[in-house]
């Protein structure tokens, strides 16, 4: 056979053998020990993947000038690099044993000693010198010095027991089968690390999309907690002398809300996040005055146990009693509901109507516009845009409208007992 056909020949082998190795990286502990982690078990899952990988590479062998040519090798040395030495002496010793029963009695012992010497050089280097096999390059100069020892070795002997007159004058073919099982091991190390890369950028990314979105939720609950409180506090110290019964229900109110701040996950039912913003309202109403500001929700009972962002309604309702009740002179209904439109989506509003003329704005801006920034970013990076913040304002009514994709996660039995009923108009101390 031409080195030229030989060399096509192993590359052909080479490249299913690579193949079938990549493949394998998508194993959890193979893509451990390509990290350089794991226990014995993984270390032993390596050892007996590089043998299996060694005896297909026996199967795949074919004979020049008497001599027989595999890609062996391959599965060896991977089996070392990730296991170690002890992995490397178990997969070389059985993929050399397989090797050796298929050829003659005077080869034999001499195929099994070259698998040894590849697996237990190459578990060594990994163990004592990790740096030497982090990269392709850096693994496939080991394993050309490796096999070129275990060549060196197993010839010298043959020589001595005047066995080598096939062997040594295949060396040419020998040199192809050396670059062609080095290719092979440089192509898994250098395409696994790419694919595991991958998969630790996809998870960090994961992971910083996950922070930043608690970050938001951690800067809405500060957000509240210095302002609001005392306002509250002034509207209950009001509310004590001419309604004690209002001033408790305010009292109420007030600690579900901070209970609420400071104990739910980062998703929520939305009909807790109608009762919190309930709250908020009801606290509110207290301060601006019972006739100032009317509440009504609608919000059906199934839409109620629907997940959404924790805080979603905070900024919205916010946003309606500082921006639409309190800037005008009359009075003023918030309303919260909820329904699905055409299309099975989640569809949230929170409208905001008020009477009388127009007050001038506060000195002090409460950041409201950077709150509603905040919950568009957290809707983006939670949905992309399957979700969206819209904003209808005219002098007299404004419509916030959140739409996102419907949850399919099943609440508890006892979340359903949070769904909040349709409320209308409120009376008077009520809330």
């Amino acid at each position: 056979m031409a080195t030229t056909t030989m060399l096509v020949e192993l590359a052909e082998k080479m490249g299913l053998l690579a193949a079938a190795a990549l493949l394998a990286v998508l194993y959890p502990p193979l893509r451990k020990r390509v990290l350089g982690e794991g226990d014995r078990k993984d270390k032993l899952a390596a050892a007996l993947f590089g043998l299996v990988l060694s005896i297909w590479g026996a199967l795949l062998g074919f004979e020049v000038s008497g001599e027989h040519f595999n890609v062996r090798a391959i599965g060896v040395l991977i089996a070392a690099l990730l296991g170690g030495p002890k992995a490397g002496l178990l997969a070389g010793f059985g993929g050399g044993l397989f090797y050796a029963s298929r050829v003659d009695l005077e080869t034999a012992p001499w195929v099994l000693v070259a698998s040894m010497i590849d697996g237990g050089l190459a578990g060594l280097l990994a163990k004592h010198r990790p740096d030497a096999v982090k990269t392709a390059p850096r693994v496939f100069a080991v394993s050309i010095g490796i096999q070129a020892i275990h060549i060196v070795l197993v010839g010298l002997a043959l020589l001595a027991i005047g066995h080598a007159e096939r062997y040594v004058p295949a060396w040419p073919a020998h040199l192809v089968k050396l670059l062609v099982n080095a290719a092979g091991v440089a192509l898994f190390v250098a395409v696994a690390r790419v694919v595991v890369a991958r998969e630790e950028q996809a998870v960090a990314l994961s992971e910083a999309r996950a922070a930043a979105d608690h970050a938001a939720l951690e800067a809405l609950r500060r957000r509240l907690e210095p302002h609001f409180l005392f306002n509250a506090l002034t509207a209950v110290r009001a509310t004590i002398r001419r309604d004690p019964d209002r001033a408790r229900e305010l009292v109420t109110d007030l600690a579900d809300l901070y209970r609420y701040l400071l104990s739910h996950p980062d998703h929520a039912p939305l009909a807790s996040e109608i009762e919190h913003a309930s709250s908020y309202l009801a606290i509110e109403r207290a301060r601006l005055g019972e006739d100032r500001l009317r509440v009504e929700s609608d919000v059906p009972e199934a839409l109620g146990r629907e997940l959404v962002p924790a805080l979603l309604l905070q900024p919205l309702v916010e946003n309606a009693v500082k921006h639409g009740i309190a800037r005008h002179a009359g009075p003023g209904l918030v309303r919260m509901s909820a329904h699905r439109d055409a299309r099975d989506r989640l569809v949230i509003e929170v409208v905001n109507e008020s009477e009388g003329e127009v007050l001038p704005p506060p000195e002090r801006d409460d950041g409201a516009g950077i709150a509603l920034r905040t919950l568009r970013e957290r809707l983006s990076r939670g949905y992309g845009e399957d979700a969206e913040l819209t904003l209808e304002v005219t002098e007299s009514r404004a419509i916030a409208r959140v739409s996102m994709p419907r949850s399919r996660a099943a609440l508890r039995a006892s979340a359903s007992e949070t769904a909040l009923p349709a409320r209308n108009a409120q009376p008077e101390g009520s809330r």
